[in-house]
């Protein structure tokens, strides 16, 4: 049922089973003084074998301060949607410390005094979650288009203070009181079902699994996990035939097939390699041609080239960024950002500790927004992320406004613009008789 191997990886030290197999599950608020009495008054009196707790491996490094990055590689930032997926984990990350400030305690606190109970009584420690980044990629792979664009308004809309609920309807015990919750996961549910199974469902059969894999293996557990996965990882342990298989639980998901920015990234390639190969079928000289391909590598290095800097890229990032971007904004499988981000790079140190130096700057209530953005901008893996995002928009709002600007700037030379329409649809007449004459 549950790979031994993969349950017993998760237990950082432990003396030997005590053959008295069983699970206590422990539901807290993560940044609640009463979940962590709690907590500690449960280990101390259950006196269990192993303590499990709802962390991985990097996680639990980084609260133990012995983590550097481990929990994002900065090189992943620059494939793709994983700049996106920073920012779901940046916006999950910053919600639980503003509640921590609210309420006065340090979030994790509840996780912290579980291990650090387990250690003083000399229990054994269990890290029974699955690891953030494989959690964060399932979850931003399992959000639709549309829930993807709304999470992160509201992220920039919270950020800068837009759109936040009074702070007087908040108070721990709603915070930390079962039924609401349930509402607030039930909630999440209805703005993500697929966002909720990959944060809430798959967690809570992926905790399930190790914890009974520990209880088989004849340990006595007190598992410490947030409120919200309890009743889930319960369930399980009442009914393990029930569990999903570990193999559907881990790994990378490619997401939803259908994108609105990759089909329009593929009819915009396509659109460009059509109109270059119809000018040159209706025998357009060449020296409009090399003209054409040279405004169209200027115009848009110096968009993709100039939004770089203004992101606080080097001139050698921001110049490969610029130099690239005529190539990559004709494929959408490519990007000049992160060709910029990868020089950026060997020269910039980042660390996910810097989303904790994120949150403390926007922590700052009273400072204007300008001065935090200078702040943000100073954090090394903030400016990463914005030159390659920056890069990317350069190039994008090039490729937008070419046919507008630069286009009808060169049409002269041929007749203006119905010179080139006249041109192209000779090209298209051309192509059409040349395949004509293939197939007959």
């Amino acid at each position: 049922m549950t790979d031994e191997a993969e349950s017993s990886s998760s237990l950082r030290s432990s003396s030997p089973p005590s053959g008295d197999g069983r699970v206590t599950v422990v539901g807290t608020a993560h940044v609640s003084a009463d979940s962590v009495e709690e907590v500690e008054r449960t280990v101390e009196t259950e006196r269990p074998d192993v303590v499990a707790v709802e962390l991985d491996e990097g996680r639990y490094q980084q609260m133990k301060g012995e983590g550097t990055g481990q929990d994002i590689e900065a090189r992943d930032l620059l494939r793709g949607n994983t700049v996106f997926q920073f920012l779901a984990y940046w916006m999950l990350s910053y919600v639980q410390t503003r509640l921590g400030d609210r309420f006065d305690i340090e979030p994790g606190a509840d996780m912290k005094a579980a291990i650090d109970t387990a250690e003083d009584l000399g229990l054994g420690v269990a890290l029974v979650d699955r690891d953030i980044q494989v959690t964060i990629q399932r979850f931003w792979a399992r959000m639709t288009f549309v829930e993807k664009l709304k999470m992160v308004g509201s992220l920039f809309l919270g950020l800068f203070g837009f759109g936040s609920e009074p702070e007087e309807e908040f108070s721990m015990d709603d915070i930390t009181d079962a039924d609401v919750v349930t509402a607030m996961i039930e909630e999440f549910r209805r703005f993500s079902p697929g966002g909720a199974e990959a944060l809430i469902d798959e967690r809570d059969a992926f905790i399930a699994h190790r914890l009974i894999g520990l209880r088989e293996q004849g340990y006595h557990v007190v598992a410490v996990v947030g409120a919200g996965h309890r009743e889930g990882i319960e369930r399980y342990l009442e009914n393990p035939s029930s569990l999903p298989p570990m193999e559907s639980l881990v790994g990378t998901e490619s997401g939803s097939r259908f994108s609105p920015f990759k089909l329009l990234g593929y009819l915009f390639t396509l659109g460009f390699l059509a109109f270059f190969f119809l000018l040159v079928m209706a025998g357009v000289n060449d020296a409009f041609l090399l003209k054409l391909f040279v405004a169209w590598f200027l115009f848009n290095g110096f968009f993709a080239f100039t939004l770089a800097k203004l992101a606080g890229a080097r001139w050698t990032s921001a110049g490969v960024g610029g130099a690239v971007a005529w190539l990559t904004s004709v494929n959408p499988l490519l990007a000049p950002g992160w060709f910029a981000g990868y020089v950026e790079l060997r020269h910039t140190a980042v660390d996910i500790g810097d989303v904790g130096r994120l949150n403390e700057i926007l922590n700052d209530e009273e400072s204007p927004i300008r001065d935090l953005l200078g702040r943000m901008f100073d954090v090394p893996l903030f400016r990463l992320i914005m030159v390659v995002a920056l890069t990317n928009i350069g190039s994008m709002i090039a490729s937008f406004l070419f046919p507008f600007t630069v286009l009808p700037w060169l049409a002269p030379e041929i007749g203006g613009v119905s010179g080139i329409m006249s041109e192209l649809i000779a090209g298209a007449e051309n192509s059409a008789e040349l395949l004509w004459g293939l197939v007959t």
